[in-house]
């Protein structure tokens, strides 16, 4: 069967809520226009785990490269705590291709280094290393997760992106409500 986007007519992005507004006129016929609703999606807020800081300057050059990303709506990387928080478009720049942007940022300490991106998640059901191997084997299932990493005593995991891809943080999200593990954007 072919894919909605390849049939004639068909798009994979389902259209926007419509409402219908009418009028009656004497005769008693109808007029109606049509009203779409526009709203963009809420931007997704998330906090990246940095690996490869150096020095404090390398929060500037991981900070420049993100702001001038397609769908970065805002970005703030701390030194101290080597995370980045970031407000970022999924429906443009799903979570995965962000972390391959900070990947691909160039590092200051020249071509051997590289910076890497974590997407952190909260998971309040976590509590030991046992109760996270369900999170991690639901999350392995997912096309384009490398590694998980689970943090108990903080009550969340971290996710290692395998190169530019589709998968957001809503997926990861609904993949592990499926398997009755409730977790949010940290």
């Amino acid at each position: 069967m072919p894919a909605m986007k390849d049939m004639p007519g068909m798009s994979a992005t389902p259209p926007a809520p419509q409402a219908r507004i009418g009028t009656r006129n004497r005769a008693g016929l109808v007029f109606t226009s049509q009203v779409t609703s526009n709203q963009p999606a809420a931007p997704t807020k998330a906090t990246f785990l940095i690996t490869g800081l150096h020095c404090p300057p390398c929060t500037s050059t991981v900070q420049g490269s993100l702001a001038r990303v397609k769908g970065v709506k805002s970005v703030s990387v701390n030194w101290n705590s080597k995370k980045a928080l970031i407000e970022f478009d999924e429906s443009v720049l799903p979570a995965q291709s962000l972390a391959a942007a900070i990947e691909g940022t160039p590092h200051m300490m020249g071509g051997g280094m590289r910076y890497g991106g974590w997407l952190a998640f909260k998971v309040p059901s976590l509590t030991d290393e046992a109760s996270g191997q369900k999170v991690k084997e639901t999350l392995a299932k997912l096309e384009g997760v490398k590694t998980v990493a689970v943090y108990p005593q903080q009550k969340s995991i971290a996710v290692l992106f395998a190169g530019k891809g589709t998968t957001s943080s809503r997926t990861a999200i609904d993949a592990l409500a499926k398997e009755g593990i409730e977790a949010t954007n940290f």
